[in-house]
């Protein structure tokens, strides 16, 4: 079984998060209940855009899933921010802002009187010295509202899906979420999921000490690939051919923005490298033997 969600948070698609649910076999039906729940959540990803460049998409991805899966053309949300905790938080837990409380990247905090950022927590700490943000060059200002480097769901006040399954099975479920983004991966683990974002900082998936009190061994294996080097020297290059793309003649506009030094038109000086290692992660979590075959497709 795949869910697939979209969430509307502003022009960019700047990540996605898999979310990876393993049911224990013994207690499953084969023929009634799927052994593993795979769901991909893309940040910024309106709804009708799979549609409008339909004709350009290869075979599998979104045309897979439009074609072979069901397709649901005319699903609404009841929240007004769509920022990322807002939008990844309801599709965790099926509620809305009011009831799971993530409201906004960052919110005023009364007791504290200052911004604080959704997911920070002084009670637990990252497993990576100097994996934090560095608030000098990070791009993104909430995650700079951020007072300590400590991150854990105990802002989120429901229960999700992984959770629900979690309890469900005894415990016997396994859920992970793996993101570029530390609040979308917190926010699709849940509770009782094992959550695992990209640090900048370190270029290596960290965790903090919520859910583990120290890395598994497959991880510091991944962590000691280093494989986020390999984009250093790299660009971003199309796939295609210009002419394949809907507004392929018209890349560079001028009330575009040269955001963070990644140029206004392609190449740009950095690749899609956070969703592929992403992707290059999350084969390696336990129980990856079912799903690895997740390839990226060509034009």
């Amino acid at each position: 079984m795949l869910f697939f969600g979209v969430v509307r948070t502003g022009k960019w698609i700047s990540g996605f998060v898999l979310v990876l649910v393993l049911v224990p076999v013994a207690i499953v039906r084969a023929d009634s209940q799927p052994k593993l729940v795979l769901q991909i959540t893309v940040d910024a990803l309106r709804g009708d855009l799979p549609g409008r460049f339909y004709n350009v998409i290869g075979d599998g991805g979104f045309r897979y899933l439009m074609e072979q899966g069901v397709n649901y053309t005319n699903a609404h949300y009841q929240h007004a921010n769509t920022e990322t905790i807002v939008g990844h938080a309801s599709l965790a837990t099926g509620t809305v802002p009011a009831a799971h409380g993530m409201v906004g990247n960052v919110w005023f905090d009364r007791e504290e009187n200052r911004l604080v950022y959704n997911i920070e927590d002084a009670r637990y700490h990252l497993l990576t010295a100097s994996a934090g943000v560095d608030q000098q060059a990070e791009i993104d200002p909430t995650q700079r509202a951020a007072k300590v480097d400590g991150r854990s769901p105990g802002n989120i006040l429901t229960s999700t899906f992984g959770d629900e399954l979690a309890v469900h099975f005894a415990g016997r479920s396994k859920v992970f979420a793996v993101s570029v983004k530390d609040r979308g991966a917190v926010s699709m683990a849940g509770h009782v999921g094992k959550a695992f974002w990209f640090s900048k900082a370190s270029g290596e998936f960290v965790t903090s000490n919520y859910y583990y009190d120290k890395y598994p061994a497959w991880v510091n294996q991944w962590n000691a690939r280093k494989p986020a080097l390999a984009y250093a020297d790299k660009s971003w290059e199309l796939m295609c051919k210009p002419a394949k793309y809907l507004l392929g003649d018209v890349d560079d506009r001028g009330w575009e923005t040269d955001f963070a030094g990644f140029g206004r038109v392609f190449p740009h000086a950095y690749g899609d490298a956070g969703d592929e290692l992403t992707l290059d992660f999350a084969r390696i979590l336990p129980d990856r033997r079912r799903w690895s075959k997740l390839s990226p497709r060509s034009c």
